[in-house]
């Protein structure tokens, strides 16, 4: 079972979960969506690593039909689902040239 798998418990049969977004200055322009009140220091070291000194950027409820700016909301609950956790990475500056 993927870490923090067992908090999603929250998404219910529509859909709808409710998420913290995290960033750090180590990687500028990523965001870590991760379960509604899942706390860094729950997190697998790796991650933490990763994310280290992680500052709460907003907490809100994903619905399937919600507009995010970078990724679906439903490819974003669904990774949550199955891992724990969905990172968004910055765009390629390659892809559109």
């Amino acid at each position: 079972m993927a870490f923090g798998v067992s908090v999603v418990s929250d998404i219910d049969a529509v859909g709808v979960l409710e998420v913290d977004v995290y960033k750090t200055a180590r990687r500028p322009q990523t965001f870590l969506y991760v379960p509604r009140d899942l706390q860094p220091d729950q997190w697998p070291s790796d991650l933490a690593e990763l994310f280290a000194a992680p500052q709460k950027v907003l907490s809100l409820t994903l619905t399937a039909e919600q507009p995010l700016a970078a990724q679906s909301a439903t490819v974003v609950i669904e990774a949550i689902r199955a891992r724990g956790y969905f990172m968004q990475l910055p765009p390629d500056p390659l892809v559109g040239r």
